[in-house]
Parts: structure tokens; sequence; C-alpha cells
């Protein structure tokens, strides 16, 4: 899709993964570029794709999202990250930041907040 933001998605959870893969894929401004289930992938794909915006979940097995942000971040400097978690704290936000996030969508408020925070992201 021609003038698309081009996104990452990184979830371990497959059914919120076709969630959101069903969600936005009905916003032709959005396109889909990969989708990474860990860590380690995640990292690779957001160094391969250079996607405009990553959606990471903090909560995965093994190295978490919050373990891997400052390596996604190097990985991708010109990404804008976007933290999706049901941990939605003050302490979590703060944390995501320090380590590298743009900005902090909790899951509970996708329908709501996703597209626009994708959307109206600072383009650089």
């Amino acid at each position: 899709m021609a003038g698309a933001v081009t996104v990452l998605l990184i979830d371990d959870q497959p059914l919120f993964v076709q969630y959101l893969l069903r969600f936005l894929g009905t916003e032709p401004r959005i396109e889909i570029v990969g989708v990474a289930h860990k860590a380690e992938e995640a990292v690779t794909l957001s160094q391969a794709l250079q996607p405009e915006v990553i959606l990471l979940d903090l909560s995965m097995p093994g190295q978490s999202g919050m373990d891997v942000l400052p390596q996604i971040r190097e990985a991708a400097p010109h990404s804008y990250i976007i933290v999706l978690t049901s941990h939605d704290s003050e302490w979590y936000q703060d944390q995501a930041r320090r380590r590298g996030a743009d900005a902090f969508v909790s899951k509970h408020e996708v329908l709501e907040r996703l597209v626009q925070v994708i959307l109206e992201r600072p383009v650089q």
C-alpha cells in the first residue's frame, strides 16, 4: 500500500495477534509488514524491516518486551515504538519510556486509541 504507515507487530499471544491483524487490516493507511512472536525475532525483524512503527508487547516468555526494548531501539532507531500491554500502570510506562518506547497504549484501549496513536506519530 503506497503511502501507508509500515508497522511491525511483536506479541506472543496468537489470538491477540490475529485480532490486531484483522483490526488494523481494515485501516488502509496502515500496513503490517511483519509479525514477531519472540524477543530475538523482534530485534532481527526490526533491523531488517525498519518499520515506521513497532507495536511491542511487554509480557513475553523468556526475554520480555521490556528487556528487549533497548535492543529494538538500537536496531530501528527511527521507528516509533508503541508499547501495547495489559500492564498500564505509571511505573510500566515510565520504565518503557526509559528503555526507548515512544508511546504507550493499553490493550484495553486498542479499539479506541491505537489507530490514532499510529497515525498521529511524529514523522522523522
